[in-house]
């Protein structure tokens, strides 16, 4: 629901810029989402207790043998055909080298990305996500928060962050840490979902699906999310036009999005930096 534009109390200050001047921009009972008045990001004033959040985030754990091309399970074959475009992105940035997804869940996107050479490693909050990546793949992955990780020497020369960033309640902080875990020359590939897609915008029922404020902490556009890059130290910042061509989908529809990805108001947005 759009609320009215007031100044709102008794909430958290701005990840961003620390400030403390926001209004009230929507509400999803019982939370409440605001935009910073000062740096114009918006983000989730009053988010719920996180310790065990994601303990139930995973449903059934699926066949990892239906993760390929010519699955019979659409949503496998739809997550294989999206990683695969993934990967070919970062195989244009980096032909090999250490790669360190955070949020890894069950680790699909590390297979890929291994199967292609690259040195793979992976971090996520769900223990049931881990055990499957480390059980059904082999994966090097834990549970270890980004903190943690640097705080140790290793650093990586690519880091991608597919849809995890915004889950982060100090996305500010956790970006000066990745900042620190990359190598020199190293690159991040951040996807997000985008606050100012046509889909958003115009949805009637906006918090369904992937962007729901029970697991969301900030919702970014692609305004706000330079802005965050720049604070966190990073150099050569630049928006990917990542368009992925899920299996049954019109060539009006792949047309549409492509459209859209170049505006920046497709349901995703992709940045590119480097330290």
């Amino acid at each position: 629901m759009l609320a009215k534009s007031k100044s709102v109390e008794s909430v958290r200050p701005c990840p961003c810029c620390g400030k403390t001047d926001a209004h009230l921009k929507f509400i999803e009972p019982p939370f409440i989402i605001v935009k910073c008045r000062s740096c114009g990001l918006v983000y989730l004033g009053n988010p719920p207790e996180s310790d065990k959040l994601y303990d139930d985030y995973y449903g059934d754990d699926p066949n990892p043998a239906d993760y390929c091309e010519e699955s019979t399970d659409p949503s496998m074959r739809e997550l294989y055909t999206i990683n695969e475009r993934r990967i070919r992105s970062v195989k244009r940035l980096a032909a090999e080298g250490s790669l360190l997804d955070i949020g890894c869940g069950r680790g699909f996107f590390l297979k890929t990305a291994r199967d292609c050479g690259f040195q793979v490693s992976g971090i996520d909050a769900s223990e049931k996500a881990v055990t499957y990546a480390q059980r059904e793949f082999h994966l090097n992955v834990g549970r270890i928060p980004v903190e943690e990780l640097s705080s140790s020497e290793r650093q990586f020369d690519i880091i991608t962050l597919w849809h995890v960033i915004e889950h982060f309640s100090d996305p500010f902080t956790a970006l000066k840490q990745i900042h620190g875990l990359l190598g020199h020359g190293g690159i991040c590939i951040i996807e997000v979902p985008n606050l100012h897609s046509l889909k958003f915008m115009t949805a009637r029922i906006k918090w369904h699906g992937g962007n729901h404020p029970l697991y969301h902490r900030t919702f970014f556009t692609a305004g706000t999310l330079r802005k965050l890059f720049i604070l966190a130290g990073f150099s050569k910042i630049r928006r990917v036009k990542i368009s992925y061509d899920a299996p049954g989908k019109s060539k009006p529809y792949r047309m549409a999005k492509q459209s859209l990805n170049l505006l920046a108001m497709d349901s995703f947005l992709d940045f590119v930096v480097r330290k």
